[in-house]
């Protein structure tokens, strides 16, 4: 069980405080939830039920964590793209999403950058889907390293710049 003040990660919804845990005074609302405050979503409250919950919900990680998983970005891996069939991949990449998990979001970023690069070396347009997973994955990703590292979303991608020495670290393997 969470506590009122925790830093969750709810979802796709990404970064939220718990601000009350409480049955709200709502329609059709019976059991108890935890009301949530998402970071980086402007005036905006989820409830989210405390038992039996669909939708994945854990602690933020934290600022240790968080820097290791940086420190760490050039060596993961991609996810395999060559012998996949399309509709198999993106499903693979909307459970990524949907799992939340950091590394798995790291993962997905440095997949989906390295096919776009190959995409447009083939001069062919990037699918939409692939950008629309691309965006929300760094947005959730970048969204928990900025409150786990406590700076703005927006000064994420430089602070793994230097922290790397890399003009675009996530996206680059150690080979590159």
């Amino acid at each position: 069980m969470y506590s009122v003040d925790d830093l969750v990660v709810y979802g796709s919804m990404g970064v939220c405080t718990v601000t009350d845990i409480c049955v709200p005074d709502l329609p059709g609302m019976e059991n108890q939830c935890y009301i949530l405050k998402p970071h980086f979503v402007a005036n905006s409250k989820v409830y989210a039920p405390v038992e039996g919950n669909p939708v994945k919900m854990r602690l933020m990680i934290t600022a240790k964590q968080a820097k290791t998983l940086i420190d760490s970005m050039p060596d993961i891996e991609v996810f395999p793209t060559d012998n996949k069939e399309r509709q198999e991949m993106y499903n693979t990449y909307k459970s990524v999403v949907k799992s939340a998990d950091c590394f798995l979001l790291a993962r997905l970023i440095k997949t989906l950058y390295e096919k776009k690069l190959r995409t447009l070396e083939q001069k062919k347009t990037v699918p939409s889907v692939e950008k629309e997973l691309f965006d929300i994955a760094e947005k959730n990703l970048f969204g928990e390293l900025a409150a786990a590292l406590d700076m703005p979303i927006e000064e994420v991608e430089g602070y793994i710049s230097d922290r790397l020495g890399d003009s675009t670290p996530l996206m680059r393997s150690n080979a590159s």
